[in-house]
């Protein structure tokens, strides 16, 4: 099978899913707090390596395991080998106030892309990934006003943004590599509110759904340093302009015998989305262990908004993370092949709710199981951590999330061998 018939095969089932689907973070979430606010849960980039390793991957490079935190992590593909990664994630939550708790599971799809490598200088990664994730219901009761009698409120939301994306790592110098992200935003958040008055028989349900899309570029490098036969440090960096986000948002009215009572355009407009950079280093030694750590900042202060519940302020991100493995380069038996890491995070949102900003601190932990045929690996990561808080009436969430991911590997234009 020659190269171009192999990438059209390749191309697919991402070309098909991505035609049919709305989103990859699911539709059945109803318990993400948080994505009451703004433009819903930011989901984390990231395939089950950088998962595993505290979410890092600006500074990590590798012919092995593919990587969308930097457009210039895909250098070290071969011109023979051919990836394929797809990973889902369950997640279990248990939320508590000062005065309740609840509980919540998911399952859904994380990402799905693959990498290869198209010149001696040039490598490519194509994939979609969740971008952020919307999905609550509340109840409460109100009075009528003027009277004594009360009517039940709820609130839903649902959707999300995804992200499909192309990353393009050029190899500059033997141990430079650029790198260019050319990503489409696309999704839509949809939140209504159903008022209930029994006493007379009267329903209102109010909907507001917004459509958003948007085309942009990233840009990141990595420069590997030889310090000598056993080290080497790689450094990293990305950088994205900011850039606004089209969005187009319609309302519907209807009664309690589900009559129209108004239906249209709301408005039209753009979604200011910030200027982002981050920082990473890693070091190897002797291709046995592996240390990393990133830094990233997202300037979200500058989109205004006029809410007197919550605000958009900068996001801050600090990760580290470890990669052990006890046979390193070389060939030995199976269970030394087997990757083992760990990983810290610590992450300042871009939400301030009541002068609360909002923060996520975990502990990750995860394999890597090879196969002994090819470069195709099983990963599997858990991460446990907590988010929110419970001062000012909000909210605590603890949870737990299993990864896991099979990259695929393949290789090009060898021919089976025949005694």
């Amino acid at each position: 099978m020659n190269r171009t018939r192999k990438i059209k095969h390749a191309l697919f089932p991402i070309i098909l899913i991505f035609s049919q689907v709305t989103s990859l973070n699911g539709q059945s979430k109803d318990h993400l707090p948080y994505s009451i606010f703004g433009i819903g849960e930011l989901a984390s980039k990231g395939f089950g390596r950088n998962i595993a390793m505290g979410k890092t991957g600006i500074a990590l490079a590798s012919d092995n395991y593919l990587n969308n935190l930097n457009p210039a992590a895909n250098f070290l593909i071969d011109s023979i080998s051919f990836f394929f990664d797809v990973g889902i994630t369950g997640e279990f939550s248990n939320y508590r106030t000062n005065d309740a708790k609840q509980s919540g599971n998911d399952f859904n799809m994380n990402n799905l892309a693959l990498g290869f490598r198209i010149a001696p200088f040039w490598s490519a990664g194509i994939g979609i990934t969740p971008y952020s994730s919307v999905g609550y219901k509340i109840h409460s009761e109100n009075y009528v006003v003027g009277s004594i009698d009360k009517y039940l409120v709820e609130s839903t939301g649902s959707g999300g943004l995804n992200q499909f994306y192309w990353d393009h790592s050029i190899r500059i110098f033997k141990n430079l590599s650029l790198g260019i992200n050319i990503s489409y935003l696309f999704g839509n958040i949809e939140r209504s509110e159903r008022n209930v008055y029994n006493t007379i028989g009267s329903e209102l349900i109010y909907t507001e759904t917004s459509f958003f899309r948007k085309l942009f570029v990233d840009y990141g490098f990595q420069y590997r340093i030889p310090v000598n036969s056993d080290i080497h440090v790689t450094i990293g960096g990305i950088y994205g302009t900011k850039h606004k986000l089209d969005f187009r948002q319609e309302i519907n009215i209807v009664d309690w015998d589900g009559n129209e009572i108004e239906d249209k355009l709301s408005k039209s407009g753009t979604f200011n989305f910030p200027l982002h950079y981050g920082g990473g280093i890693s070091f190897n030694y002797a291709g046995k262990l592996t240390a990393t750590g990133d830094y990233i900042f997202e300037n979200w202060d500058v989109t205004a908004i006029s809410n007197p519940y919550y605000t958009y302020t900068d996001a801050r991100k600090f990760r580290f993370g470890v990669e052990y493995i006890p046979g390193g380069d070389r060939i030995a038996g199976y269970l030394w092949m087997i990757r083992y890491r760990a990983g810290f995070y610590r992450d300042l949102s871009y939400l301030r709710v009541d002068k609360n900003q909002i923060t996520d601190t975990g502990f990750t932990l995860g394999v890597s199981l090879p196969f002994l045929r090819n470069r195709t690996t099983i990963n599997v990561s858990w991460m446990t951590g907590m988010s929110g808080t419970i001062e000012n009436g909000l909210i605590l969430e603890r949870y737990n999330t299993l990864h896991l991911s099979l990259e695929l590997h393949d290789w090009w234009f060898l021919k089976a061998q025949y005694d």
